[in-house]
């Protein structure tokens, strides 16, 4: 597969569906080859330079699901994670609902946004992972989310991002009121159509593709 092809949302979107559908590989395995790819690479990056404290804000989205995953992999691995969630349990649903309750079982500590400690709990942590949003966001960033990105952005910690830096559109190439600006994009699949773009390229860091097992014929 030509993973260095630049593919807009509605594209991605199709490939996810005939691999589904077509290929009848569940959605819930990309979504687990996906978080494990991402942290694969969190966890080499982390044992390289002797870091073991992990923060990952996963979004209420499939994006947060790959977060999920990924904080699973880390927590399993032996890394001290916490995740950061916006959202209530009762809003998540699909793969990302599953995912969330394996993290619950496993007793690895998830935190609500709450502005004034998630400000100081990140001081205490090595690394960051954002997986607050995906390619598709497009509407504008408020609220609690653009809160957490302003957080995340002053930290000068190592920052991942997920797919795509948060609210950045994937397409277009807008920022969409503010954006994440990581260390790392590792981006799922295939590279975004916005990534040809100067100021995205210029937004994304160090950008790795990984593969998540979508078959060649898709």
């Amino acid at each position: 597969m030509k993973y260095h092809k630049f593919l807009t949302s509605q594209q991605i979107y199709k490939i996810d569906k005939l691999a589904t559908e077509k290929f009848l590989i569940p959605s819930y395995i990309l979504m687990e080859n996906a978080g494990r790819a991402v942290a694969e690479i969190v966890k080499k990056y982390a044992k390289k330079n002797k870091l073991n404290k992990i923060l990952i804000f996963c979004g209420p989205g499939k994006n947060g699901g790959d977060g999920f995953v990924c904080a699973r992999y880390l927590f399993i691995w032996g890394f001290k994670v916490c995740v950061v969630t916006f959202v209530d349990k009762n809003k998540y649903s699909g793969d990302t609902l599953q995912n969330y309750e394996i993290l619950e079982r496993l007793k690895v500590k998830i935190q609500k946004f709450e502005y004034k400690k998630v400000k100081l709990m990140i001081n205490k942590y090595d690394v960051i992972i954002d997986a607050i949003f995906g390619i598709g966001l497009s509407r504008p960033i408020e609220g609690e989310f653009k809160d957490a990105i302003e957080i995340i952005n002053k930290s000068n910690k190592t920052i991942f991002s997920i797919d795509v830096p948060s609210g950045l559109n994937a397409d277009t190439g807008e920022i969409l009121g503010c954006a994440v600006k990581p260390s790392f994009t590792v981006t799922i699949g295939f590279l975004k159509s916005s990534f040809k773009l100067k100021h995205v390229k210029s937004l994304l860091g160090k950008l790795k593709v990984v593969d998540i097992g979508y078959p060649n014929k898709v």
